[in-house]
């Protein structure tokens, strides 16, 4: 497990089946006790999530409004691209979430497929990077701009190995090895399931009131 804290924001980038969600799970997320996933397609469903019927920032935004009045949890972006896109200004909450969680103690992870879509600011602003394979000369250009050092091996990077980018430095990091990886015990579940069922009423009173 890699340790990180509570208010981090933290960027993760490859391509498809890389192995994000792999470090997503098992590397990142037992990190924190309080987290909440917005998971548009469904790869998070053993932790509090919600699935968003759009594409729009603003269904993210009503989230990211919760997740910051509720104080000491981390929200986990799923495909980041299509709801805190580049040459797009963050929404308000969003922003505070970025800029200013360590106040009180929320942060999130952006998970994208498409670096150089991603909004800059979330970019710019992560204590931590995250990077799989990346091919694209487009997401180089834009991965340069960023990162101390030439990324273009990044194209050739085996599968599962990844670059952790921190405090200015890089390290290339071996396939995040889990041997005890199992599913959440039914107990646990049971109780992410009623923390679940909270947040969607919460949710759906934010919505009604928006």
């Amino acid at each position: 497990m890699i340790k990180l804290e509570s208010w981090h924001c933290v960027t993760v980038t490859g391509g498809k089946g890389q192995g994000k969600t792999f470090l997503e799970k098992y590397g990142l997320l037992p990190n924190y006790k309080n987290l909440f996933c917005f998971d548009p397609n469904g790869e998070f469903l053993e932790y509090p999530s919600y699935q968003p019927e759009t594409d729009s920032p603003k269904e993210l935004e009503k989230i990211a409004k919760i997740i910051w009045n509720r104080w000491n949890c981390m929200l986990l972006v799923s495909e980041a691209e299509l709801y805190l896109p580049v040459n797009k200004p963050l929404t308000p909450n969003v922003f505070k979430i970025i800029s200013r969680g360590r106040h009180r103690n929320v942060g999130m992870i952006a998970d994208t497929r498409r670096i150089a879509e991603l909004n800059k600011t979330v970019f710019g602003l992560s204590e931590h990077v995250f990077l799989f394979r990346v091919w694209s000369p487009t997401d180089h250009q834009y991965l340069a701009k960023f990162i101390p050092q030439d990324v273009k091996p990044l194209a050739k990077l085996p599968l599962h190995h990844f670059w952790h980018y921190t405090g200015g430095e890089v390290t290339e990091c071996l396939p995040l090895k889990v041997p005890n990886a199992k599913p959440i015990p039914k107990n646990k579940r049971k109780d992410l399931e009623q923390e679940n069922l909270q947040f969607d009423k919460e949710t759906e009173e934010s919505v009604a009131t928006s």
